[in-house]
């Protein structure tokens, strides 16, 4: 759980040139942005195994951007399959055979207690 910036990319073993800014907000949910783009949907993980199901958001149609639909980006996030969290929590690794990111820790959730 946390507020990750995207820190890095690859796509088929090769750095992304400019990366655009990215984030994501892990908590029951995920949801994120990559530059004027954003994104949301679900996450299952555990034991290093890693299950992301994300969509775009409908784009404000005033916004021109390259990012408005971040359909690659989903599509690679959505492609990976396993996760690494540094041992001092601060670094979140996400990979998969075609993709890796890695973001940086900025912030923390508390997610919402659904008990009451």
């Amino acid at each position: 759980m946390g507020i990750w910036q995207l820190t890095g990319a690859t796509a088929s073993t090769r750095p992304t040139p400019e990366l655009p800014k990215g984030q994501l907000v892990i908590a029951n949910s995920v949801r994120g942005q990559v530059g004027c783009g954003t994104f949301q949907g679900s996450i299952e993980a555990g034991a290093g195994v890693l299950r992301l199901s994300l969509t775009p958001d409908a784009p404000d149609p005033r916004v021109r951007c390259l990012y408005a639909l971040p359909e690659p980006f989903l599509s690679a996030l959505n492609g990976t399959t396993h996760y690494l969290i540094s041992a001092d929590t601060k670094h979140l690794l996400l990979y998969s055979k075609k993709a890796r990111f890695t973001f940086t820790r900025i912030g923390y959730v508390t997610p919402a207690n659904k008990g009451g």
